[in-house]
C-alpha cells in the first residue's frame, strides 16, 4: 500500500512534534541555516577572488586577442565557481540526509553532531556531490526537462550514501535510479504539495519564514525514501514462488514517540 502524500506530510509533523517551535523542529532550521551559511560564505570569498584577480587577470591576457574569448571567460569562471562550491555541498547534503533519516527511524530526537558525519568520508561524499551536480548541469544545457529527469533520478543518492558508506558516487546514483523508477512523478507530487508553505515563508518575516518550512521538508523527504525503500524490498521478498510477502510499505520506530501517542489518545 503506498502511502499518500498527506499521509507523509503527517508522518513529518509528527516526527517533528507538530510544534513549529519545538526543538527538533529548530534544531532543523540551525543545521540547514549551518548549511546555507556555509556555502554562502565559500562563494563569497571564490566570487571575490574570481572578480579581484583571476578575471582581471585572463582578460588582460587573453581578452584583447579575441572577442569570443573575453565573453567566454566569465561564463567560464561562474561554471568553475560552482563546482568548486560543491567542496562543501555533498559532504553537507550527506548530513543532512543522515540528521533526518534518523529521525525518522526512531533514534528519538534531532541530533545536531549527526549533521557533520558527511565530513568524516569527505573525499567520497565531495565525488557524489560533485558529480550530482555535474550530471544535472550538463543534461540541463541540453534542455531543462532532462536536466529535471536527471535530479529525480538521483533525488535518494544521499540516502543510498547514509546507508552505505562504502558505496562509490556510481552505485549511489544506481541505487537511486532503482527506487525511483516509476516514483519520479510522486516525488514530483509530494515536492509540489509545499507550495503554499513556501509561498507563505517567503512573505513571513521578510522571507526568513521559509527556513520554517526546510525541516518540513527534508522530514518528509526522509519519509519517501523510507516508503520507496521498503515498498522496492517487499517486492523482493517472497513467501514462496508463487506468493510475495505481505509487508506494511513503511515501518517507523515510533517508540519514542509513546508518551506523547497515550496522551493524545487519552485526550
Amino acid at each position: 500500500m503506498n502511502l499518500k502524500n498527506s499521509q507523509i506530510r503527517a508522518k513529518a509533523r509528527y516526527l517533528l512534534d507538530e510544534n513549529i517551535f519545538g526543538k527538533d523542529w529548530l534544531k532543523s532550521i540551525l543545521l540547514n541555516f549551518i548549511m546555507i551559511l556555509i556555502v554562502a560564505a565559500s562563494g563569497g570569498v571564490l566570487f571575490f577572488l574570481s572578480n579581484t584577480y583571476v578575471l582581471p587577470f585572463l582578460l588582460g591576457q587573453f581578452g584583447h586577442i579575441s572577442p569570443i574569448l573575453a565573453y567566454a571567460i566569465p561564463i567560464i569562471l561562474e561554471i568553475i565557481e560552482l563546482l568548486v562550491l560543491n567542496v562543501f555541498v555533498g559532504p553537507l547534503s550527506v548530513g543532512i540526509a543522515s540528521v533526518h533519516l534518523d529521525l525518522v527511524r526512531g533514534d528519538g530526537n534531532i541530533r545536531i553532531r549527526r549533521f557533520f558525519d558527511g565530513f568524516r568520508n569527505f573525499i567520497d561524499n565531495f565525488q557524489i556531490g560533485f558529480m550530482y551536480l555535474l550530471h544535472i548541469t550538463l543534461w540541463s544545457l541540453l534542455l531543462i526537462v532532462p536536466g529535471i529527469y536527471v535530479s529525480y533520478s538521483y533525488a535518494m543518492a544521499f540516502y543510498v550514501k547514509k546507508d552505505h558508506p562504502d558505496y562509490r558516487w556510481q552505485d549511489c546514483f544506481d541505487e537511486s535510479e532503482r527506487l525511483m523508477e516509476g516514483n519520479r512523478w510522486r516525488f514530483f507530487k509530494l515536492q509540489f504539495s509545499f507550495i503554499g508553505w513556501i509561498l507563505l515563508g517567503f512573505l513571513a518575516f521578510f522571507g526568513l519564514g521559509s527556513l520554517w518550512v526546510a525541516p518540513y521538508q527534508a522530514v518528509s523527504s526522509a519519509v519517501f525514501y523510507e516508503t520507496i525503500k521498503a515498498e522496492r524490498d517487499a517486492d523482493l521478498v517472497t513467501l514462496d514462488p508463487n506468493q510475495k510477502k505481505n509487508v506494511d510499505p513503511i515501518v517507523v520506530d515510533l517508540s519514542h514517540k509513546t508518551g506523547r501517542l497515550s496522551k493524545k489518545k487519552a485526550k
